[in-house]
């Protein structure tokens, strides 16, 4: 691989993905075809109940051993790298100290509760159903479907906005930093690209800012609304660019050269993304640690009211893609779980247990220990799946 062919050396593509568990990276060259990888474990820790947290010097030092490895596997030269793309799982944040660059805290899980009472707080609260009957007086008059969509969405436990709303009630240093303008937020994207250029780069894609429940897809900026409603100082966000965008370079001190960054993406956005769903109306389908739904609805943002969430797909020049999502973040936890109780021994028994029965008798297990996301209608929206082709069966 590191032979010159044509004259000139093969040019390469690294692709890193930070998943909920594992980390794992592959190089490609120009044909598409992985001839390097290597992966690691993710180290969740869990400091509290109801909290779950990753620590952030420990994710960047698997961050670059991985690529480190995934190089060495490909037998290649860190030079013969054209650019780097970074996935990442979403909704996991940081806030650091613009001045040192020095995180106030662990990473804050996407599947951390810590904020649940403060969401039940919020939900219920007569200022939401101020804001929500607002917007539907609002919807009514002017017909945007912005308007709408806040009419029906819910604070979750999964979205940054209450989580980050808690770290500020009660972390006076960030707090005080953030009224300072001394505060870097950032999703671990944003971070990852903060240490790989070296503190010089603060910035986000629109795949990832869609996802924190602090960004307006309609608008597609922060919303300044929002973090006026959540004392949440706008400032310390990061400015958010297409998901195909040149990012800056990798300081040559960490892997020897300085490669080009070249794309952020939020993961399931990613594997939408992987798996050819380019056209309105394709579903994406993901079970992993959590089960995400996308559909792809092409440059329009969908307002859903079975409970769907908006979100941006990813966005590369003029080309935007929007998607309506749905999810359950306990997929993959379930059968751990289930497995912990030694109802089987291999994941693999799953499948012939649940063949061994001719039906399930009208009985049904969600696998959602931590809530849904949204309140899917399935006698809207049903998926169905024959001879592996799925299809919208409204």
């Amino acid at each position: 691989m590191g032979s010159a062919r044509n004259g000139y050396r093969e040019r390469l593509v690294l692709a890193v993905d930070v998943g909920s568990t594992v980390l794992r990276c592959h190089v490609y060259n120009p044909a598409g075809q992985i001839v390097g990888s290597a992966e690691d474990k993710i180290n969740v820790l869990y400091p509290r109940h109801g909290c779950v947290e990753l620590d952030h010097e420990i994710l960047w030092q698997q961050f670059v051993a991985v690529v480190k490895e995934a190089i060495k596997d490909a037998g290649i030269q860190i030079n013969q790298v054209a650019s780097l793309g970074i996935s990442t799982q979403r909704a996991t944040f940081i806030n650091w100290n613009k001045k040192t660059g020095e995180p106030f805290h662990n990473f804050i899980s996407w599947q951390d509760l810590r904020a649940a009472d403060l969401v039940k707080s919020w939900n219920g609260s007569l200022t939401l159903k101020a804001v929500h009957g607002s917007c539907r007086c609002l919807h009514f008059f002017t017909r945007r479907k912005r308007f709408l969509a806040a009419s029906l969405i819910n604070f979750t436990t999964q979205h940054v906005s209450l989580r980050l709303a808690w770290i500020l009630q009660n972390m006076p240093e960030v707090k005080q930093a953030a009224e300072e303008e001394n505060c870097c937020f950032g999703t671990i994207d944003t971070w990852l690209l903060y240490k790989l250029t070296n503190g010089s780069v603060h910035a986000t894609d629109y795949s990832n800012a869609s996802t924190t429940g602090v960004f307006d897809p309609y608008l597609m900026s922060w919303s300044s609304f929002l973090c006026s409603l959540l004392s949440i100082p706008i400032s310390i966000f990061p400015p958010v660019h297409d998901t195909s965008h040149s990012f800056g370079l990798v300081d040559p001190s960490i892997f020897g050269a300085p490669i080009p960054i070249r794309a952020l993406v939020a993961d399931q956005q990613a594997a939408m993304f992987g798996q050819c769903c380019f056209n309105m109306g394709d579903v994406k389908l993901t079970m992993g640690t959590g089960t995400f739904m996308c559909i792809n609805t092409g440059n329009t943002l969908h307002t859903s009211i079975a409970g769907l969430y908006p979100l941006i797909g990813w966005k590369i020049g003029e080309e935007l893609v929007c998607l309506a999502e749905g999810n359950a973040s306990d997929t993959g936890t379930a059968i751990k779980w289930a497995q912990e109780l030694n109802l089987f021994t291999n994941f693999e028994d799953t499948e012939q247990m649940a063949k061994s029965v001719p039906d399930c008798g009208g009985i049904y297990f969600v696998p959602s220990f931590t809530g849904l996301q949204v309140n899917i209608s399935w006698s809207v929206f049903i998926i169905h799946c024959e001879n592996g082709i799925c299809t919208h069966v409204a």
